[in-house]
């Protein structure tokens, strides 16, 4: 046979200088030699086996060379573009085939990648089809991206059978899950006209609408009341949505922020309570799905960074009288879920201008929540003295305001909440760096303190804040919101050089005793804080609580402004006194200096209490903390009149109904059983509920004169067993 005839054997002869197909679709079947040249009319159908079996004979196209078009581009075509290399132009009506292979016909169907659709094919018939083959293209798609694990996997399955799912006939019966269109068109059908008006569309099918729990009037109250008063703080819900035109759409979009924001301004509407009750029962639920796996997007994760920062009391079983830190707890496992839903739905991609993912608007508000997720996650780790749950990546790579646009005064004369913002996200950073380097874990935190090591990193933090200070300092913004930023600064002042307030007691209790017990060897050392190697560590840390506590009740309304913040401004001065508590008990202070402290303890707890809505408020519960905790000793001589006590002494009224085991006193003890982070262990203290060995196992410099078994009395077992604890939850002073 030569090369000619193999040519066409194979189906393949050069025509026009153009290598084509020739052969009809059955002999292509078969995989047999199609002779179109026996007819009379070379190159063109019928060929001589359809001639001789009575078949329609359709010439296929060729599926050889060239660059070749994927079912995805189908899409793309049209009957009036229809232009195949392998169609004779002069053919202007199509083969019954091609019929057959969009199902008009029972026949041999169509087998090439690609639907050709004749130029009198309705238009009902071209959609359907074109739809159907971007379909079968996007399963290629999907099928031609290599999964990167088992989740990816599920995705690609789950958007194909989405994509592919077949459209439910009408009259299959009735169904719970059927939509509501199905059952207005049967109604149609049978002559019953519905009440559109009737159709819970927008507000009106939210739930708490729908339910008559609240009415749109009162929803739209709220978010008012919120947006004057609680959104300056952590500005995350979308401004438009505090139009009143936008709230269909914020009922029907953001169901879960919505409701964040109705149970964050009804957290203290004492008046009608049952607003709260039914704003948090609603919360629980969403918060719920959430953990349970629900779908949701990044309004999900902004509902739960603003829960986190003022954790409504209705989302708890109960509240105690007295704060024992049960707001901390319930952010750190608020700002958990958060990240872990934001890690979901890729929110942390947003660290990275490179990477977007959808319009500039879109992209800006995730990067936004990504960044107070990364934000909430470091203060609530150093509030409670936590490791982070978020490892990476931080918004720490080169953001500014420009990335928020959100924030960015909307006229002239507004709050320029993008720079505040960027001024607290560096500040957060310092506030990380610190955690991380010097309360990493409690080996390498016990072996800085005794070292040394830690005077170089608490040095060059110092530095780092006074220059952080310097750059943020003057920015011009309003009272509150400057009062939010000094108060964040102190605290981090606090919170580094307390470092080495610890570090100096290790110290001492590292040394051989002498004369006297270790109570009495750590007060001989600190009343002369002068001599020590870390006295400007010291004294700065007390000088940072006392500032903090300051700003407190002198720069910040308390009614007005301190009532609407967030609870972790309370908690840092709470704090703030203990931590003060803490150092005059190991008797650093002069009687002028103490007495000055507990005056400011005093005024700190009438602050609270002001601004508190309720006695069941955050500021009532912790000013009665702090009142237990810095109660006088009393004269031996207990009738005494007011006039004839002493001017240092200092009382402060209990309002507690039951009181504790021991009103008398709480003692100057230099080393109590709780951490000054740690409000729980706080509150089993002043009430008496400490469980035996205290915090650590040991009862710290109680009853020292009682040997523990061994001969070892609790001081020197405390010694070896301090640092039992972890270092990274707990300071042990």
């Amino acid at each position: 046979m030569d090369a000619s005839n193999d040519e066409t054997s194979r189906g393949r002869p050069e025509q026009a200088g153009k290598r084509v197909s020739r052969a009809c679709l059955h002999c292509r079947q078969r995989k047999s030699r199609c002779d179109l040249d026996s007819n009379g009319n070379p190159g063109k159908p019928p060929c001589q086996r359809c001639v001789r079996e009575h078949r329609d004979c359709v010439l296929g196209g060729s599926n050889r060379g060239g660059r070749r078009i994927r079912k995805n581009k189908i899409k793309h075509f049209t009957p009036a573009s229809d232009h195949s290399p392998n169609k004779d132009p002069k053919d202007t009506t199509a083969s019954p085939g091609v019929l057959n292979g969009l199902g008009a016909s029972s026949g041999v169907p169509y087998p090439g990648p690609v639907v050709f659709l004749p130029p009198d094919q309705s238009a009902e018939t071209a959609a359907s089809t074109m739809a159907s083959a971007a379909v079968e293209g996007d399963e290629e798609a999907a099928i031609d991206t290599v999964p990167r694990n088992p989740s990816d996997a599920w995705q690609c399955l789950t958007d194909i059978a989405t994509k592919s799912a077949p459209m439910v006939p009408e009259n299959r019966g009735s169904h719970p899950g059927r939509s509501d269109s199905i059952s207005t068109y049967r109604g149609m059908r049978n002559g019953i006209l519905p009440d559109f008006n009737a159709a819970h569309t927008g507000i009106r099918a939210y739930r708490l609408v729908h339910s008559r729990s609240l009415d749109s009037g009162l929803v739209w109250q709220l978010i008012t009341r919120y947006a004057e008063n609680f959104h300056p703080y952590l500005p995350l819900v979308p401004r438009k949505y505090f139009e009143y035109s936008a709230l269909d759409d914020f009922a029907n979009n953001e169901k879960h922020l919505l409701t964040a924001v109705l149970t964050i301004a009804s957290k203290d509407l004492i008046d009608r309570p049952e607003i709260h009750e039914y704003c948090s029962k609603y919360m629980h639920e969403l918060i719920s799905g959430i953990a349970a796996g629900a779908e949701c997007d990044v309004e999900a994760v902004e509902a739960l960074l603003l829960l986190a920062e003022w954790e409504p009391q209705g989302l708890r079983p109960r509240v105690e009288r007295v704060g024992r830190g049960e707001e901390d707890r319930a952010a750190w496992m608020h700002v958990g879920l958060a990240l872990r839903s934001g890690y979901f739905i890729g929110l942390d991609r947003t660290s990275f201008r490179g990477d977007p993912s959808g319009d500039p608007e879109s992209e800006a508000r995730r990067r936004l929540a990504w960044a107070s997720a990364y934000v909430s996650d470091r203060l609530i780790s150093v509030r409670i003295g936590r490791a982070f749950w978020s490892r990476g990546p931080g918004p720490m790579t080169g953001l500014s305001s420009h990335d928020f646009p959100s924030l960015q005064p909307a006229k002239e004369g507004d709050e320029d909440y993008s720079k505040i913002y960027q001024a607290m996200l560096d500040l957060t950073q310092l506030y990380g760096n610190v955690h991380e380097v010097l309360y990493s874990g409690m080996r390498t935190s016990n072996q800085m303190m005794l070292m040394g090591d830690y005077v170089k990193y608490v040095d060059d933090f110092r530095l780092a804040i006074l220059r952080w200070k310097s750059l943020w300092g003057p920015l011009d913004c309003s009272p509150p919101m400057r009062a939010t930023l000094q108060l964040s600064y102190e605290y981090l002042r606090l919170y580094t050089t307390a470092f080495a307030f610890q570090a100096a007691i290790s110290q001492c209790l590292a040394k051989p005793k002498t004369d006297g017990t270790h109570r009495e060897q750590l007060r001989a050392t600190f009343k002369n804080v002068a001599s020590m190697q870390d006295a400007r560590f010291i004294y700065e840390s007390v000088d940072a609580a006392n500032a903090y506590l300051t700003i407190l009740v002198d720069s910040v309304d308390p009614e007005r402004h301190l009532h609407f913040m967030p609870l972790r401004f309370y908690l840092y001065g709470i704090y703030s006194a203990v931590f003060l508590y803490k150092a005059r008990s190991f008797g650093m202070m002069l009687p002028s200096e103490e007495a000055k402290v507990q005056g400011l303890v005093a005024r700190t707890t009438e602050v609270l209490k002001r601004a508190s809505a309720g006695p069941d408020d955050i500021g009532a519960r912790y000013s009665r903390l702090l009142e237990l905790l810095w109660r006088p000793k009393p004269h031996p001589v207990t009738n005494r009149s007011a006039e004839q006590r002493e001017p240092n002494e200092f009382s402060i009224p209990t309002a507690l109904s039951n009181p504790v085991s021991d009103p008398t006193y709480m003692d100057f003890s230099p080393a109590h059983d709780f951490s000054w982070l740690d409000l729980e262990a706080v509150g089993d203290y002043v009430s008496g509920d400490q469980p035996p060995g205290g915090l650590l196992g040991l009862d710290v410099f109680q009853n020292e004169a009682t040997p523990y078994p061994g001969g070892h009395d609790r001081s020197q077992v405390w010694q070896s067993s301090a640092w039992l604890g972890d270092m990274s939850s707990n300071l042990l002073f």
